[in-house]
C-alpha cells in the first residue's frame, strides 16, 4: 500500500507540470541532447544527473533529468534564454556549461566528458543505485558490473543472486529447478564450463563479467538443446584506442585451497586481444559416508550397511585468448583459443557388512580405494563477420569451431575379507573423449525499423569414444579381464537450419521461429566381430522440428508481461553413453547406456516484471513436460546395485520462480531468489514400476550494506528442500555467511574477507532411492565451515572498444554434465 501511494505521488509530481502547461498558451520549445562519457575511457556514464539553472537565478533549479543507461539525454526547455547546465556523477568532477538557447532550435551538445574526482571522500552516500535486472523479449539480464560485490567475489558466489538460478549446498547449479541447461561465454558454448562449471566459476573473478543472461525462451537460432534454458556469461569488453587493462587476483581459504588469476585486454591499431589465465588448488577435508539398504526380496542378504570416510584434493588451470582484427569498418575476423585441464586424487575407506533378517552378520569386508581423474577441454574458434554498408545491424557471419573434451579416470581397489569374503585386488580405467567439428553460417537483417529476420545453417560432426580396461591381481600378477565393451565409438552427424522473425510495435513484441535438426547416429564396438558385430553395431537417422514463439506486452512503463512456448532437444553425452561398467565400489556399480535417444521437452512460460527506483521484482510461472526423459535408474542384482541411464521418464513440472530487489535506504539493498516447483515423474515403460512426485522449494536472500569509508558488508542465507527424481529424492541444504570488502587506491585494489557456516562445522546430505525390490538411504557428511580471503588489483587504461563478432557458433545440442568427477548441466 505504501509503495502504491509513493507511486501515485511520484506520478502526480511528474505530470503536474504537464497539466499546467496544457492549460496555458503554447510556448516555443528548445531541445537539448547529447551524451555523457568518461574522459579517460570514453565509456558512456549512465544515470548521471543533469541540472539546468537560469543564469539570472543560479540558486534555483529549473530542470533535473538523468541520462539513460547508455549515457544519452534529450529534453526540452520552454523558454529561451541564458542558462547554466551542470552534470554530476559520484566519483566524477562536476561539469558546468553555459548555454544560450534560441527559439525552436535543437542544440546538440555532443560528447560531454567527465574526469575522475581525485579527492578521497571520508564517506560515500549513494543517492541512487542502478537496477540490476533488465527484462527483454526472450531473456532476463543481471548486471554484474553494477553490483558492488562483483569487485571482490567469484563468479559462482555472484550467480546465486541471478533470477531463476540456484546453487545448492554441494555447489551444483540449477536453472529453473533443473540441471538440464547450457552455459555460454559471450554467446558461445564453452567446453570448460560444460565439463566442470563448479570449479571454473569458483576461480573466475566476478569483476571480469559484465552481465549474466538467463535465456528462458531460446529462439530458433539456438541449438535445440538446453531443456531449462541457457545461462550466457558476458565478459567485460576491452575499451581502448590504444593501451591495455589488466587485473590480477589471488585467493585462499581455511580448507587449504588457493588460487591466482590474471586478466588482460589490449588494443593496438586494428588488432585487439583479450585473455585470462587461472590456476587453483583445492583441499577438501575428510568426509564421512553412511549407507543402509534393505532388500525386500531376500531374507539371507536382507541388509547392507556401509560406513566409510574419504577425502580428495586436486588442481586445475584454465585460460583463453581472443584475437580480433578489423580489416576495415565492415569486415572483422576473430580467432580464439581456450584450454582447461584439471586433475585430482581421491582416497576412501569403506566397511561393508551384510546382515540377514535377524540382523546377524553374514558377510563383511573392508575396501580401500585410491582414485585419479583427469578432465578438461581444448577449443579453437574462428569467426568472419561482414557488416552491411547501407543497413545497420545487417550481419553475415561464417564460423568454425574445433573442440576436444577428455574425461578420464582410474582406480586401484583392495578388498580385505573379514567374514565369508575372500581378499582381492583390482584396478580399472576408462579414457573417454569427445571431439567436435562445427561449421556455421548466419545472416541477420532488420527491415522497416521494427522487424528483424535471422536465418542460418549448421553442421556438426561429433565423435565420442572410450577405451577402458580392468585388471585383477592373481598371485602377484595383474591379469586383464577383456570385454567387447572396452572399446566404444559413437558418432553423430547433425545438420540444422533455422529461420527466426522478431517484431516490436509500440507496446507489443513478438519473436517466433522454426528450426529443423537432423541426426545420423552410429554406434560401433571395434572389438566385436562376426555375429557379435552385427548384433551390437547399428546406425539410425533422427529428425526434429523445433518451434518457438514469445509474446510480450508492456502493461506500463515499469511493467511487462511475457508469454512463451519452446520445444527443446537434449542429446546424451559420453559419460551417459559409455557402456564400461565402473566397479570402484564392488557393491554399487554404474554403467552407461549406448542406446539412449535424444530428449524432447516442451515448456510454456509466463513472465511478469515490475521495476521502480526502489523496488524491482520478476516472477515466472513455468510448465514443462517431457515424455522420454533420461533418468538415472538403480536396480538390485543379488547383493549388487547397478545404476544406469534410460529413456523411461514421463515428467511434468509446474514452477514459480521469483526475484526481488528492494532499496529501502541509500545504503541498504535487499535481494533474493525464491522458487517452488511441483514435480510429477513416472516411468513410461511397463517393466519399470517407478513413480514419484512432490514439492521442491529453494531460496536465497542477501543484504548489502555500505559503511563509511566505502566498506561493504554482505550477509546471505541460502537453502532448499530435497529435489525429486524418479526413484526418490536428493538432499536438502542450507548455508549462510557474510563478507566484508573494501576498495583502495581509487578502487583499483580490492580486498574481500568472507566466512560461511561459521557456527556449524558439519552438514549432512541425505539421498533416498526407492525401488519395488529395495530401499536405500545414504548420507554424506561434509565439513562446511569456511573462511577465505580474495585480493585483486587492476591497472592500465583503455579508451575504445575492441570489436567482436556479433554471431558465433553455439553448440548447445549436447547434454551438459560430466563423467567421473566432472560436474555440469546433465539431465537429472
Amino acid at each position: 500500500m505504501r509503495i502504491k501511494k509513493l507511486l501515485g505521488l511520484l506520478c502526480i509530481l511528474l505530470f503536474f507540470p504537464l497539466l499546467l502547461a496544457a492549460q496555458s498558451a503554447p510556448e516555443s520549445k528548445v531541445t537539448l541532447k547529447g551524451i555523457v562519457s568518461d574522459s579517460l575511457t570514453s565509456e558512456s556514464i549512465p544515470y548521471a544527473t543533469i541540472k539546468i539553472f537560469k543564469q539570472s537565478s543560479p540558486q534555483k533549479v529549473d530542470k533535473v533529468v538523468p541520462t539513460d543507461e547508455n549515457g544519452k539525454f534529450q529534453f526540452s526547455i520552454t523558454q529561451p534564454g541564458e542558462y547554466l547546465m551542470t552534470v554530476e556523477f559520484i566519483g566524477k568532477q562536476s561539469v558546468s556549461k553555459p548555454l544560450t538557447l534560441n527559439d525552436n532550435k535543437i542544440h546538440d551538445l555532443g560528447n560531454i566528458l567527465m574526469q575522475d574526482d581525485s579527492k578521497m571522500l571520508n564517506e560515500v552516500v549513494v543517492s541512487a543505485q542502478k537496477p540490476l535486472i533488465k527484462v527483454e523479449l526472450d531473456k532476463i539480464t543481471y548486471s554484474m558490473e553494477d553490483d558492488p560485490e562483483s569487485k571482490t567475489n567469484n563468479a559462482l558466489d555472484m550467480m546465486k543472486k541471478v533470477p531463476m538460478i540456484t546453487v545448492d549446498g554441494e555447489d551444483q547449479i540449477q536453472l529453473k529447478g533443473s540441471s538440464a541447461f547450457r552455459i555460454y561465454i559471450n554467446g558461445k558454448p564453452s567446453s570448460m564450463l560444460a565439463s566442470n562449471p563448479k570449479d571454473v566459476l569458483k576461480s573466475m573473478p566476478a569483476s571480469t563479467i559484465k552481465d549474466i543472461e538467463v535465456i528462458t525462451d531460446p529462439g530458433a537460432k539456438y541449438d535445440a538443446e538446453g531443456v531449462a534454458g541457457i545461462i550466457n556469461i558476458i565478459t567485460v569488453k576491452n575499451t581502448s584506442m590504444g593501451g591495455y587493462t589488466a587485473t590480477v587476483s589471488s585467493w585462499g581459504n581455511s580448507q587449504g585451497g588457493y588460487g591466482a588469476s590474471g586478466y588482460l585486454t589490449m588494443k593496438s591499431g586494428k588488432f585487439g586481444f583479450t585473455g585470462n589465465y587461472s590456476y587453483y588448488e583445492y583441499r577438501n577435508p575428510e568426509y564421512d559416508t553412511y549407507l543402509r539398504r534393505e532388500n525386500f526380496s531376500s531374507l539371507d542378504d536382507k541388509y547392507l550397511i556401509q560406513r566409510g570416510a574419504g577425502k580428495n584434493r586436486g588442481n586445475g588451470q584454465f585460460g583463453n585468448g581472443e584475437l580480433s582484427y578489423e580489416i576495415d569498418s565492415l569486415n572483422l575476423i576473430n580467432a580464439s583459443f581456450g584450454r582447461y585441464a584439471g586433475t585430482g586424487t581421491q582416497t576412501s575407506f569403506t566397511n561393508n557388512r551384510i546382515e540377514n533378517a535377524s540382523f546377524t552378520p553374514v558377510k563383511e569386508f573392508d575396501q580401500f580405494t585410491d582414485g585419479d581423474y583427469k578432465y578438461g577441454s581444448t577449443e579453437l574458434k574462428a569467426d568472419y563477420q561482414k557488416t552491411s554498408k547501407t543497413v545497420k545491424d545487417r550481419l553475415l557471419t561464417l564460423s568454425y569451431r574445433l573442440a576436444l573434451e577428455p574425461d578420464n579416470w582410474s582406480s586401484d581397489n583392495r578388498v580385505d575379507g573379514i567374514l565369508n569374503i575372500d581378499s582381492f585386488k583390482n584396478k580399472q580405467y576408462s579414457d573417454g573423449t569427445q571431439k567436435e567439428h562445427t561449421m556455421q553460417i548466419d545472416y541477420a537483417t532488420p527491415f522497416k525499423k521494427i522487424h528483424n529476420l535471422e536465418v542460418g545453417l549448421k553442421y556438426i560432426i561429433r565423435l565420442n569414444k572410450s577405451n577402458s580396461g580392468r585388471f585383477y591381481d592373481q598371485s602377484g600378477e595383474w591379469v586383464e579381464e577383456p570385454s567387447l565393451k572396452d572399446e566404444f565409438k559413437h558418432r553423430q552427424d547433425i545438420y540444422a537450419g533455422y529461420a527466426s522473425y522478431a517484431v516490436k510495435y509500440k507496446k507489443f513484441g513478438l519473436k517466433t521461429g522454426l528450426r529443423y535438426e537432423g541426426t545420423n547416429l552410429s554406434i560401433k564396438y571395434p572389438l566385436a566381430e562376426g555375429e557379435q558385430a552385427d548384433e551390437k553395431n547399428y546406425e539410425t537417422d533422427l529428425s526434429n522440428f523445433v518451434p518457438s514463439v514469445t509474446l510480450s506486452y508492456q502493461l506500463k512503463p515499469s511493467q511487462t508481461l511475457r508469454l512463451g512456448y519452446n520445444m527443446r532437444v537434449s542429446r546424451p553425452g559420453i559419460w551417459q553413453l559409455n557402456p564400461f561398467e565402473n566397479r570402484t565400489d564392488s557393491l554399487n556399480v554404474s554403467v552407461g547406456n549406448p542406446n539412449l535417444k535424444p530428449i524432447e521437452s516442451h515448456t510454456i512460460d509466463m513472465n511478469y516484471s515490475f521495476f521502480n527506483p526502489k523496488f524491482n521484482m520478476n516472477a515466472s510461472l513455468s510448465y514443462n513436460f517431457v515424455d522420454n526423459s533420461i533418468e538415472r535408474i538403480t536396480e538390485l542384482d543379488n547383493i549388487i546395485s547397478r545404476t544406469t541411464y534410460a529413456n523411461i521418464g514421463k515428467s511434468k513440472r509446474l514452477g514459480l520462480f521469483t526475484y526481488f530487489s528492494w532499496t529501502p535506504t541509500q545504503k541498504i539493498r535487499l535481494s533474493g531468489n525464491v522458487s517452488g516447483s511441483y514435480i510429477d515423474v513416472k516411468s513410461n515403460m511397463d517393466e519399470f514400476e517407478f513413480s514419484n512426485s512432490g514439492f521442491a522449494v529453494n531460496g536465497y536472500t542477501n543484504m548489502q550494506y555500505t559503511l563509511p569509508k566505502t566498506y561493504r558488508v554482505n550477509v546471505f542465507v541460502n537453502g532448499g528442500t530435497p529435489y525429486i527424481n524418479i526413484q526418490g529424492r536428493g538432499p536438502s541444504y542450507n548455508y549462510y555467511g557474510l563478507s566484508v570488502s573494501k576498495g583502495f587506491l581509487a578502487d583499483k585494489l580490492n580486498v574481500n574477507i568472507s566466512a560461511s557456516n561459521m557456527f556449524s562445522d558439519k552438514q549432512t546430505f541425505r539421498n533416498i532411492v526407492n525401488n519395488p525390490t529395495f530401499r536405500s538411504e545414504s548420507y554424506n557428511i561434509y565439513r562446511r565451515r569456511y573462511f577465505g580471503i580474495r585480493v585483486s588489483y587492476r591497472f592500465g587504461e583503455m579508451k575504445a572498444q575492441i570489436k567482436k563478432a556479433a554471431r558465433g557458433i553455439n553448440n548447445d545440442d549436447s547434454m551438459g554434465g560430466g563423467g567421473g568427477n566432472a560436474q555440469g548441466g546433465g539431465q537429472q
